[in-house]
């Protein structure tokens, strides 16, 4: 006759096992249901992305009437949803119970979307928003000449912050940069760590300078030709093929992607003020378009090409996970400009410079040498550059010309008061806040890739069938499924590796 406790025991061991199957079940099945209200709500967000990438295709191309307001509104709809937005509230902290990693990676960037619509949608702010897009519009049929732009611009900042603030922020910063997968912390230690490794190479340049052309003061303009001289010699000259269309199409079939089998369309025209080339993923994976200003070389091409492949390589199939770039939080914008680099970079390849331009191997290596010297000035440049944007938010107590003369000092160690200030005038600032930062971050990430392919593929990779595929396994397949740093280790070994950049070009 078996024992009280023996029955008991094995009683026990039942109910707890009956008990746990049903906890699991009770997940899964409650898994399953934020998989269905994510799907739903996902096919939404995407056909509303699709109408608003249409809206800014004409908004920069000007083939129609730009309505960028409808499709906000209808966004605006969707992400102040109490279903959505109660779900995501309720999953997030919850991350490590999601058994479905795709599921998981949803619920994150589906976080981050609502919070940063929490801002971009406030209905004051988007209201300005829309307003000073309009003043920017490419069609150029009304008279904005009347329009106080700065007032509003720094009034869309303040509305930022306060918002910002209002969800627990110290700033708009802050905010931010939780969503764009950067951090505020790296991005403020990335800051510091570029400025205190170019520091002493540029001032040695500036010193040099100032001797060799009898100055008393390093001024703006010494500035601004040291970075002429690097743009100058990073792009490539004397390319022989003028038609850049079929340029990319010979570049791309180098690696072995046919161009003409893509659904890709890239047109030229005057664009606004600051703006090289747009690319747009208007449908991913299924509809891309860039439009260049006029005069644009190759590299900005090639640059525009590379954000259409990321995009129509794309396999995830998952809307809020493809990474449309309308809403902030959609998208890590510097692995995405990384990714347009990495394209651009393949001008820059020596051997493909031996194809497609006129120049000869000492003046490729000439020019390679004339980019190390002013490299320093490259980087400072874009310190200096974006962090006007960051100030801005920062120090809202500063004016914009303040924060630009105090700038030009610290990093292009400007020494006259004589200091000519931009116009605060940008769709960046407007369309894209604190974006310009990916650009720096972008020659980094290309570098580390092009490094990548070399190791793999030998010196001429840039006519190897094999780099096509290996991109798109390795960097554009995923979407927005892993983090950025986590596809840099995917497809060059490690995280982001500023050390070997700085190596690459000389600086330490």
């Amino acid at each position: 006759m078996k024992s009280d406790f023996s029955i008991f025991f094995k009683t026990s061991v039942l109910l707890l096992v009956l008990f746990t199957h049903s906890i699991h079940s009770t997940y899964a099945n409650e898994e399953k249901e934020l998989g269905t209200i994510l799907t739903k709500m996902g096919i939404r967000y995407e056909n509303i992305a699709q109408e608003l990438g249409v809206a800014y295709w004409y908004f920069y191309s000007a083939e129609a009437e730009a309505d960028l307001k409808t499709p906000k509104d209808k966004f605006y709809t969707l992400l102040i949803n109490d279903t959505l937005n109660t779900l995501i509230d309720t999953w997030y902290p919850n991350l490590s119970e999601i058994k479905d990693t795709i599921l998981k990676a949803q619920v994150e960037k589906w976080h981050n979307v609502l919070l940063s619509a929490k801002v971009e949608y406030d209905a004051e702010i988007m209201k300005l928003r829309n307003e000073l897009e309009e003043m920017l519009q490419v069609s150029g049929e009304k008279d904005n000449s009347d329009y106080d732009f700065e007032s509003n611009m720094l009034k869309l900042i303040e509305l930022r912050n306060k918002k910002s603030v209002e969800l627990g922020y110290k700033n708009y910063i802050h905010l931010s940069f939780e969503t764009n997968g950067l951090g505020y912390e790296w991005f403020m230690n990335f800051i510091d760590e570029m400025d205190k490794s170019t520091l002493d190479r540029y001032t040695a340049l500036v010193e040099k300078t100032k001797i060799e052309n009898d100055i008393n003061e390093f001024g703006q303009r010494n500035a601004f030709q040291f970075i002429g001289q690097f743009y100058g010699n990073n792009d490539p000259a004397k390319v022989k093929d003028s038609d850049n269309i079929e340029l990319v199409r010979k570049s791309l079939a180098n690696i072995g992607i046919s161009y003409n089998e893509l659904p890709a369309k890239l047109v030229e025209m005057k664009l606004p003020e600051g703006v090289g080339g747009q690319g747009l993923m208007i449908n991913i994976p299924n509809d891309f378009r860039a439009v260049m200003t006029l005069g644009m070389e190759i590299s900005t091409w090639m640059h525009e090409m590379g954000h259409g492949l990321h995009g129509l390589y794309n396999s995830i199939n998952k809307p809020v996970l493809e990474g449309y770039e309308w809403i902030p939080g959609n998208a890590n914008p510097s692995f995405a400009e990384g990714m347009a680099e990495t394209s651009a970079w393949f001008t820059r390849n020596i051997e493909w410079q031996k194809e497609y331009t006129n120049l000869t191997e000492e003046e490729i290596a000439n020019r390679k040498e004339t980019v190390n010297t002013y490299i320093t000035a490259f980087i400072r440049y874009h310190l200096f550059n974006f962090m006007r944007e960051t100030e801005l938010y920062l120090h809202p107590e500063k004016t914009y010309e303040k924060i630009q003369k105090e700038l030009a000092k610290k990093y292009l160690l400007i020494e006259t008061e004589d200091i000519r200030t931009q116009s605060i005038a940008s769709i960046i600032y407007v369309s894209y806040p604190l974006y310009l930062q990916n650009y720096l971050i972008a020659d980094m990430v290309a570098c580390q890739v092009h490094s990548t392919l070399e190791e793999k593929f030998g010196k001429d990779y840039a006519f190897n069938n094999d780099v096509g595929a290996y991109l798109i396994k390795n960097f554009y397949s995923s979407g927005e499924y892993y983090n950025w740093n986590d596809r840099l280790i995917h497809g060059t070994g490690k995280p982001l590796d500023i050390e070997s950049y700085l190596k690459y070009y000389k600086i330490k």
